[in-house]
């Protein structure tokens, strides 16, 4: 028994909200949801496996485990997504080229590279997008094809 799709069960749940019926069997329910009854059944099946050999079970009392199963998950509060490492264009322009950028971080009062510096994920990024620009600047720009008449 596969479970049911949200959207039918969300269809389901509506109807039944709507309907201002008392007992509302699968058959009054398939008229208001417009789908045939043995799709319906199928579907509740989960919630109810006795609603196949008896179609006159009410369907209104189905309603809470419905309303449960279609509820979103409640998102837990001490999990939080880390932040998005975005480069800008600004941080780009500080920076002419890939040495410039390994100078400005990484040099030392006398010129030197500090072999101690590791990078962190901003300056990772921000590398990246200069090699991408130098790599722009080696391709050949592709010839025109002349036309033949």
């Amino acid at each position: 028994m596969a479970a049911p799709t949200k959207s039918l069960i969300k269809k389901i749940v509506v109807s039944i909200k709507k309907s201002k019926r008392k007992y509302l069997p699968v058959e009054a329910l398939s008229r208001e949801v417009g789908l045939y009854p043995d799709v319906i059944t199928d579907a509740l099946v989960y919630f109810e496996p006795l609603i196949k050999f008896d179609a006159g079970i009410n369907t209104k009392d189905l309603l809470p485990q419905l309303e449960e199963y279609v509820a979103p998950a409640p998102a837990e509060e001490g999990e939080n997504k880390p932040k998005r490492v975005v480069v800008t264009k600004k941080e780009l322009l500080e920076y002419s080229s890939i040495s410039d950028f390994v100078y400005k971080k990484y040099a030392t009062i006398g010129g030197l590279i500090d072999q101690t510096a590791s990078l962190n994920e901003a300056d990772l990024k921000v590398l990246q997008k200069l090699v991408a620009q130098e790599l722009e600047k080696f391709k050949k720009p592709k010839r025109k094809k002349k036309k033949t008449k």
